[in-house]
């Protein structure tokens, strides 16, 4: 890849989004919290990317996964009014679909646009499929767009939920009861040092612990330095009723963020 795709891609990109721009209040400003989410994971790819010290062809290509990753957004919500797959289709298949069909990214070798469309397909998975590991590369680039998701999705609902008495904004939270409590198998998913799944969810509540849940699956170290340094974990657990079990949580949250500290720093 050189600078001159990642350029193209770019410039295509903002093309593109640009067909999606509405006067009715709801679709613009989630065509917007799209369009920045997109410019924060370049972002935040960027940061994972030089940590782990890779060339800058492959800093570039990590951020054309960012630019794609959520493409399909735009005509997901145009279409269904709606972010959630399981309410329309899988955002990410859409995307996949989208780049294809407009042979986006035929300027590029056959093994990079193979990177690129799979690492999309993968970022929204519940987890990598396990065969992925044996395609160093592929699994390489698919644990850097889910952390740079993850880091910029934590960060959107911890100014949300700290803004929500002033100004909500439905789609973020699934359309979901502001009912009181946790759903069970959220709580035990956490307890056992798994993410919570998304058919489980009940209530705003339960969004809000499945997002914590993330850290579960969080693939390198400077992932955990930025979400720490930043203070999206505490913002989000600062929003959860004050409760028994609240506590219980809060505290197997930081007992494992601990662990993993003492870890890396051995």
């Amino acid at each position: 890849m050189q600078k001159e795709d990642l350029d193209f891609f770019r410039k295509w990109f903002f093309e593109y989004v640009n067909r999606f721009f509405s006067p009715d209040p709801l679709i613009k400003e989630n065509i917007e919290l799209k369009i920045e989410h997109t410019g924060r994971v370049c972002e935040n790819i960027l940061l994972l990317a030089k940590s782990e010290k890779i060339s800058e062809k492959e800093c570039m290509l990590a951020e054309t996964i960012a630019l794609f990753h959520d493409l399909g957004r735009f005509e997901q919500f145009m279409k269904y009014k709606t972010f959630r797959d399981s309410e329309s289709e899988n955002h990410a298949l859409l995307g996949i679909r989208i780049l294809n069909e407009e042979r986006v990214l035929s300027r590029l070798s056959g093994e990079e646009e193979d990177i690129i469309l799979k690492a999309v397909e993968y970022h929204n998975l519940m987890e990598i499929p396990e065969y992925i590991k044996t395609f160093s590369k592929l699994y390489f680039y698919s644990k850097l767009i889910r952390d740079a998701d993850k880091i910029d999705i934590l960060r959107l609902a911890s100014e949300e939920y700290l803004e929500e008495g002033k100004h909500r904004n439905p789609a973020l939270e699934l359309y979901l009861p502001d009912t009181l409590g946790y759903s069970e198998p959220i709580v035990s998913e956490i307890l056992g040092n798994r993410m919570a799944k998304i058919g489980d969810m009940k209530n705003r509540n339960d969004v809000k612990l499945l997002r914590l849940s993330w850290i579960f699956d969080i693939n390198f170290p400077v992932t955990f330095f930025l979400l720490k340094e930043y203070g999206y974990l505490e913002s989000i657990m600062s929003c959860l009723p004050d409760t028994k079990e609240t506590g219980i949580l809060r505290r197997h949250f930081e007992y494992y963020l601990n662990s993993i500290e003492s870890g890396a720093k051995k």
